[in-house]
């Protein structure tokens, strides 16, 4: 969805973060880099201008034709920007255009990131009206929503993943207020394992400690892609052991991405 004029994120700017993405990732299979560039990655690909006007990175002003020139730009880890959770198209496919969803945003991470999509609301579930007048954020409300045991076991998931991303805005911008209320945003959150994290800063950190977790996902999500059907209990787990062996031998996605072209999973689709 084209965002609000209010961000001032033109058709343009669309169309670059786009691109981002497809440069990031032939970058990350032909340099075959660690898995965990695809979370906390030093560089990115997108002009100097969109870099300054999103990711609050000034550029070099003193080259000619350096602003609108779209290539490689260095990033400092451990930073709020850069990677699948720090990318403006990301940020920008899980908003609404207007303002973020953190639903959105949680079951992405889950179903993208982590791999473990959320089922389905059970058919039995009747819609929410409960009252939530004194709500003043995104987290108030979803609070005051979710009261039901019927919703709590998913959201407890889903919620504490799109309330970390709250800080980027629809476009990927960092706030520190939410836009209605002008509270100070609330990005903390304790995962499943009981890990609390302030931002997404700690969630990238966290995923980076628990690789093996995106990984398998986006190896199931290429073997499916490459296959047309859902790996069985025990192709799943050969590309679990390919996981492993990936992350013990200090090999690349591009390594990865070849064993599992070289695998019986694949070989036998």
């Amino acid at each position: 969805i084209m965002p609000d004029p209010e961000f001032k994120f033109t058709a343009d700017d669309l169309d670059l973060a786009k691109r981002e993405v497809e440069y990031f990732f032939a970058e990350m299979l032909k340099a075959n880099r660690p898995m965990t560039d695809f979370i906390n990655p030093d560089f990115t690909f997108t002009t100097h201008a969109f870099a300054e006007k999103i990711y609050q990175i000034e550029g070099d002003k003193k080259i000619k034709g350096a602003a609108t020139k779209f290539q490689k730009i260095t990033l400092a880890r451990d930073g709020r920007y850069g990677g699948l959770l720090g990318m403006s198209a990301v940020m920008t496919t899980t908003a609404n255009g207007v303002d973020t969803q953190p639903v959105l945003r949680g079951v992405w991470v889950l179903e993208n990131i982590i791999g473990m999509p959320v089922p389905p609301p059970p058919e039995d579930v009747p819609a929410l009206t409960p009252d939530t007048r004194g709500a003043k954020t995104p987290r108030d409300i979803l609070a005051a929503h979710t009261k039901k045991k019927a919703c709590m076991s998913c959201h407890r998931k889903i919620d504490p993943l799109g309330f970390v991303l709250e800080n980027l805005d629809p476009v990927g911008r960092w706030r520190d207020k939410w836009p209605e209320s002008e509270a100070i945003i609330d990005a903390s959150a304790t995962l499943q394992d009981g890990t609390k994290v302030t931002d997404v800063i700690g969630l990238k950190r966290w995923i980076v400690t628990n690789i093996d977790l995106f990984s398998r996902c986006l190896a199931v999500k290429l073997i499916i892609y490459a296959t047309g059907r859902e790996p069985s209990y025990i192709e799943v787990k050969e590309i679990e052991d390919l996981v492993k062996s990936n992350r013990e031998n200090e090999h690349g996605f591009q390594d990865l991405f070849v064993d599992l072209i070289l695998s019986k999973t694949f070989r036998s689709k």
